[in-house]
This record gives structure tokens, sequence and C-alpha cells, in this order.
């Protein structure tokens, strides 16, 4: 019997569009981060989707979580916002801010 880790496609979908989003963010300054921000349930919804598809359409398939891959997940949410966030304050600062004696 085969053993399917669940999770793993989730994880990669994840990068791949978060990464695009905040790759955008960079070039359409119109893409703001709140949108992106607002975004994270979509991580849950995909990881809840693959967990059903498995759990009622592959009986034959032996299935686990791969808690590794949702750690990494939430550890590069938070990493991606708490970079957006410091992109953010260096933005909308004072321009003299940052070069006070």
């Amino acid at each position: 019997m085969r053993e399917r880790r669940v999770g793993t496609f989730t994880l990669g979908i994840v990068l791949v569009i978060f990464g695009v989003l905040f790759l955008l963010q960079t070039f359409i300054s119109e893409l703001n981060y709140y949108f992106i921000f607002a975004m994270w349930p979509l991580i849950l919804i995909m990881l809840g989707c693959e967990v059903l598809y498995y759990a009622l359409n592959q009986k034959q398939i032996k299935y686990k979580y791969d808690f590794a891959a949702i750690i990494i997940i939430m550890m590069l949410v938070v990493f991606a916002m708490c970079m957006a966030g410091v992109d953010w304050v260096y933005q909308n600062a004072p321009k003299d801010y940052w070069f006070r004696i």
C-alpha cells in the first residue's frame, strides 16, 4: 500500500501563490500588502481540501499528515508578513527618520 503525505501539495501551492503575490507587489504598487495578508485563509482552505480529498477518495492509499510541511508553511507566512511589515515601515517612515543621529 502506498503512503501519501498530506500537506506537501499545499506547501508547494502556497509557496507559488504567495511568492507570485509578493513578486507582483514589488512591480505593481497598486497591489498592497493588505490584500496579500487577507488571503491567508486560503492556506487553511487548501489544506482542508487536500485532507478531505485523501480521506474520502483515496481509500487504497494510506496517508499521514506532513507536519513538517505544515510548520514550514506557517513559518514562511509569518516570515513573509514580517518582511512586508518592515518594508511598509521603511516606505512610510519620514524621509529623515533613518538618518537621525
